[in-house]
């Protein structure tokens, strides 16, 4: 089978180096770096490199679209001019999912499409983060269009390899779970990160003093800033009202300390260490 893998990032490229290991696939990765093609045919990452979409979308029995979201909708508008087969599947590795599926409504409804984002991933980036096994045992959230419901077990065969936990979902469940789960801790670790320096100064100064709760909190924040500002972009208004209700929590962090309220302080830490428990 041949798949076409746009985008050779950390998540693309692992998606390449696991199915590319299966002999009955022949992977070709599409990139714009001259030098990701070079390194991932090199280590064996795809069997094959294009530098554009077009040039290889027609041969495709599979298409990932595995760039950021932006990337993700303008290949949706590339694809729908390009003369794909007529069972071709196109699948995509975004993060949020409204703008992408309204995208494929839109210039791709004849196409089986189904939207995929796996809880997987590190603050890594690039062709050199691969790893065959990032996605074993990462919950996969799998969102089909109308034709994309009738290949959804030969999506799943064809991904078998990879060992994550695939789950169908729809659109506004996905988004609005992403935007507290994923999206929100990354905005609390940029802020903190932010906020430290504003009031520490220069983190190569404090950064001798922090423990582990800070790194922790913070990890994340070491992220790639141009993906995640696509991200939060791309998932606006779930963002926004997520962002509300922790927001209204640190407000009662800060009340229960200003009115000395030592009871108020308590249940809301408790409250946390049980949730957190159960997680």
């Amino acid at each position: 089978m041949k798949i076409v893998i746009q985008g050779l990032g950390e998540m693309g490229a692992s998606l390449a180096q696991c199915l590319n290991a299966q002999p009955e696939h022949h992977v070709i990765g599409v990139d714009q770096d001259p030098e990701t093609l070079k390194r991932a045919l090199d280590q064996g990452i795809v069997a094959e490199t294009a530098g554009q979409l077009t040039a290889v979308a027609p041969q495709a029995d599979v298409i990932i679209l595995a760039t950021p979201v932006s990337g993700i909708i303008q290949a949706i508008h590339t694809l729908a001019a390009a003369p794909l087969k007529p069972d071709v599947i196109i699948t995509d590795t975004g993060s949020t999912k409204r703008d992408i599926l309204t995208e494929v409504d839109r210039h791709l409804g004849y196409v089986a499409f189904i939207g995929g984002h796996a809880m997987a991933g590190t603050h890594l980036s690039g062709v050199t983060a691969a790893n065959s096994q990032l996605y074993q045992q990462a919950p996969y959230f799998l969102i089909p269009n109308e034709k994309g419901r009738a290949v959804l077990p030969k999506l799943q065969a064809l991904f078998a390899p990879l060992a994550a936990n695939f789950t169908t979902i729809d659109v506004t469940t996905h988004d609005r779970l992403m935007a507290m789960i994923s999206d929100v801790p990354h905005i609390a670790a940029f802020a903190l990160m932010n906020a430290a320096v504003k009031q520490l100064g220069d983190a190569s100064e404090f950064g001798q003093y922090v423990a582990g709760g800070f790194k922790d909190t913070t990890r994340i924040a070491a992220s790639d800033p141009k993906l995640w500002t696509d991200v939060l972009m791309s998932n606006q208004a779930a963002v926004i009202a997520s962002n509300q209700q922790l927001i209204a929590e640190l407000t009662a962090f800060n009340q229960a300390l200003a009115t000395q309220n030592t009871d108020q302080l308590l249940r809301l830490i408790q409250s946390a260490q049980k949730a957190r428990q159960n997680l």
